[in-house]
């Protein structure tokens, strides 16, 4: 079998995404400057992340449907994504969304509502042979029962795993080796509850590093035993914020397979994600190793310096 570096099973969509040229008035008229069909969702926007900085990745996750296998299968070749563990059917138009964007803020409009309730189950459970060939994997927690069985999997193979926007107390995060937590998700699932307080309820309840994101704030992350840090995050010129908590997560995945130490980990993560929301959309524009290393040495004062080390053994050039 070829090895694999990174198994993520999670979502994907086939994305229209229309950047707005002035702000959105929701009772008048906005007018939309461009527009790019092309995949998204946390586990397809990793896969080509984590290809253009070297690793080899298969997906696993929804089903690709009649609408939306044709652009996905393009943007897997071009990157190399192993997708054959990924259903194709012909019942259905495939999971999609719309988004608006302007500068640093946007808008999702989709039907995920329906896809998790009206009763079909219109995804695949995670591949145990691609998790037993990975080095690390990421499991989305979309899924309910399947997204916990990819993580038993990956413990049961011995091999780390990377989560998102999970609970304290949840099965996902307990054996996580990192958990990368969103404000939205946090201010939703746990109102009123500070980020410190909060903070010490994931160290405690999980073994791994656990990294709380705000937008432009700073990093706070932390871990059993380790008293916690921050770590701004980098000022760019925004063009597009769209898929920065897709591609943070991604740096995480490649930090765990390059076993760096939590604080360079976390600044090649926000280095990562930074140098994305300079260009849109990410399926075309999916930065290389060296760039993402030539972003991060351009800041050497800055904390966490992060040094380049050599690749994982199956990296490989990145594909246009």
């Amino acid at each position: 079998m070829a090895s694999l570096d990174a198994y993520l099973y999670g979502m994907t969509v086939l994305s229209t995404i229309h950047r707005l040229s002035g702000e959105l008035d929701p009772d008048g008229y906005g007018e939309i400057a461009e527009t790019f069909v092309c995949p998204g969702g946390e586990a397809m926007n990793a896969a080509m992340l984590l290809s253009g900085l070297g690793l080899t990745t298969a997906l696993g996750g929804p089903h690709w449907g009649t609408e939306t296998r044709e652009v996905l299968s393009r943007y897997a070749k071009r990157y190399g994504i192993d997708v054959g563990g990924v259903m194709l059917d012909d019942g259905y138009p495939g999971v999609r969304d719309v988004v608006l964007v302007h500068g640093r803020h946007r808008a999702v409009l989709g039907w995920f509502g329906r896809y998790f309730t009206e009763g079909a189950r219109r995804w695949g459970d995670p591949d145990a042979e691609a998790i037993s060939r990975a080095q690390v994997v990421a499991v989305d927690p979309f899924f309910g029962d399947a997204s916990v069985q990819a993580a038993r999997l990956a413990m049961a193979a011995g091999r780390p795993y990377v989560t998102i926007d999970c609970p304290y107390d949840g099965t996902l995060h307990a054996g996580a080796a990192a958990t990368v937590v969103a404000r939205e998700y946090r201010t939703q699932r746990y109102p009123g509850v500070p980020d410190a307080e909060l903070l010490a309820r994931y160290t405690s309840g999980g073994k791994g590093l656990t990294i709380f994101t705000s937008g432009r704030d700073e990093l706070r992350f932390a871990r059993p035993g380790v008293l916690p840090e921050t770590l701004p995050v980098f000022p760019v010129e925004v063009r597009s914020t769209l898929g920065a908590g897709d591609t943070f997560r991604a740096g995480v995945v490649y930090g765990i397979l390059r076993r760096l130490p939590d604080r360079e980990l976390v600044r090649f993560a926000a280095g990562l994600a930074a140098v994305v929301c300079t260009r849109m959309p990410i399926a075309d524009h999916v930065p290389s190793l060296a760039e993402v290393e030539e972003f991060l040495r351009g800041r050497p004062g800055e904390p966490g310096s992060f040094t380049a080390a050599t690749p994982p053994r199956s990296a490989r050039a990145p594909r246009p």
